[in-house]
């Protein structure tokens, strides 16, 4: 027998009440602006109890209300519950711990009522004095009132997420504007951000809809409706000009991810060349050691560099040279080798006052070079992403050599083109001791970065995720299989194309979402 037990109701009122529900969404606080001293600070409050923030921290008669010069109603400076508070109205206000009465600061704040803020919740701004006492201080008065919490990492740009305020794309060009270093980089981000990459990809997204839809259609009617039968060519048609479409984004060169992670820039060559004087000149200040001593330079000197607005690391190596038993040197060599094979752009010098000696030796009548073995081996380095650095030019001018050094070095140049088939080499002249031509190599790196990152579609935007590409290459996947089905088996291509359209989806909206939003969202700041 199954008891059923009841409340007992004494005059409308039940006995043992249950607690009071609480909050059911709580709101959240964070210090938005940087942390440390500054002139200002922001705290942001987001959540259903952001308004009864705003009202317990100030009082109706201490705001600076412009568009009110009435000053007779008393009645309603006394009770400021009631009263309105200005939208998206910077107001100034002196605002009070609302346990202590105590006057915290002088400052402003701005109300953004839901759904028109950053989260889509409503949001107040208070802009205080950026002294830790007063942000502390304001921080414990927001936090004494009920409902509210301080925010995890990334919370306020994870509610807008989920009220529809931004897609996962979106986020991700947010938290790629807050880690810009370079101007390259905060231009991609804030495009990013603004919705480029996911009005591409919805675009994609809806001509594969549409092409679904004339599949389903003639499985679903063909013959009751007498469709054509070249609808499934029409739809074929259109497939494969997206998925074309698709793997010419997909081979974007690892632009995206140069972007992120910045290009990999090598300086190698022979033992006293000027590598390290030319990184020491690249950073304005001393990275590298400088020796007249073959070999000073093992490990990689690595520095991370802003040139003109492209991300670059750029490496010191150690200098190569096949005539050394220094254990610790020869390891140098092979880091430098392998540094320099996986880097995008690579800076080969040579001392060209020594070269000229060499190739005076070396020169026969033929206007070729019986090279030795060791300059050989140095040539092997040499393709087309190398930009051949002759420095030390201003030896050759003390010495007057250089109508005779230009006539060598372009023979020079021209055997390196023919023992490695190569179309064109860049080369320059540079002196790292007076700062000659320094200028101008500046400019062929930059003419190299802007090739390296920038790319001809410009309706394309750059691969900035690797999740971006894995979804696309399953996308590409299906389709292929699709195109391979509609020769057998209508349904089973219909499936394959459903199954595209749900892997290029999930790259705005992931399916699989709370594992990828606490990937997303670890690396943002506390008040974002």
């Amino acid at each position: 027998m199954i008891k059923r037990l009841f409340c007992t109701i004494n005059k409308n009122k039940i006995i043992n009440e249950p607690p009071k529900p609480s909050i059911i969404k709580d709101t959240i606080y964070n210090l938005s602006s940087g942390v440390g001293k500054s002139g200002v600070a922001i705290i942001r409050v987001s959540g259903p109890q952001a308004e009864t923030v705003i009202r317990k921290l100030i009082k109706k008669n201490d705001v600076d209300n412009n568009d009110n010069n009435n000053n007779n109603n008393n009645n309603n400076n006394k009770n400021n519950k009631n009263e309105e508070i200005k939208s998206r109205y910077a107001t100034l206000s002196t605002f009070y711990h609302p346990k202590t009465n105590e006057q915290l600061d002088k400052g402003m704040f701005i109300w953004f009522p839901s759904p028109n803020s950053f989260t889509g919740e409503d949001v107040v701004e208070f802009h205080i004095h950026g002294g830790r006492a007063v942000i502390y201080e304001t921080m414990e008065a927001i936090g004494s009132i009920e409902g509210t919490r301080p925010s995890e990492q990334g919370e306020f740009t994870k509610r807008a997420f989920e009220n529809g305020k931004m897609d996962l794309t979106q986020v991700e060009g947010l938290s790629d504007l807050l880690d810009a270093s370079t101007s390259f980089q905060k231009k991609i981000a804030l495009k990013q951000m603004q919705g480029s990459i996911s009005e591409f990809y919805l675009s994609l997204r809806k001509d594969l809809i549409r092409a679904s839809a004339y599949m389903e259609a003639f499985i679903d009617f063909g013959d009751d409706a007498e469709l054509d039968p070249e609808i499934v060519d029409q739809s074929r048609n259109r497939i494969i000009s997206i998925r074309d479409k698709i793997q010419q984004h997909l081979n974007d060169g690892k632009r995206g991810e140069r972007l992120r992670d910045g290009a990999n820039i090598a300086i190698v060559g022979p033992p006293n060349a000027g590598k390290s004087s030319l990184i020491n000149l690249l950073t304005n200040r001393k990275a590298s050691i400088v020796s007249p001593i073959a070999g000073t330079t093992r490990d990689i000197v690595e520095v991370i560099l802003d040139i003109d607005g492209y991300p670059v690391i750029i490496g010191d190596t150690a200098g190569l040279r096949n005539s050394t038993n220094d254990q610790i040197e020869i390891q140098g060599i092979e880091m430098a080798k392998d540094r320099f094979n996986n880097s995008d752009i690579k800076l080969f010098l040579f001392d060209s006052f020594h070269l000229f000696n060499q190739l005076n030796q070396l020169q026969n009548l033929n206007s070729t070079f019986n090279f030795n073995e060791e300059i050989k081996n140095l040539f092997n380095y040499i393709d087309n992403e190398t930009i051949i650095i002759f420095n030390k030019s201003d030896l050759l001018k003390q010495f007057n050599n250089l109508e005779e050094w230009e006539i060598l070095k372009l023979n020079f140049l021209d055997n390196i083109k023919k023992l490695n088939n190569l179309n064109s080499i860049q080369s320059i002249e540079i002196s790292c001791n007076n700062n000659d031509n320094i200028k101008n190599l500046l400019n062929l790196l930059k003419l190299n970065l802007k090739n390296l990152f920038e790319i001809q579609d410009k309706e394309s935007p750059l691969l900035t995720r690797l999740r971006y590409k894995q979804h696309l290459s399953d996308c590409v996947e299906s389709l292929d299989r699709y195109l391979y089905y509609c020769e057998h088996d209508i349904v089973l291509a219909s499936e394959e194309l459903r199954s595209a359209i749900l892997s290029i989806s999930e790259i705005t909206h992931s399916v699989n979402i709370d594992d990828l939003l606490d990937i997303i969202f670890k690396d943002f700041c506390i008040g974002k």
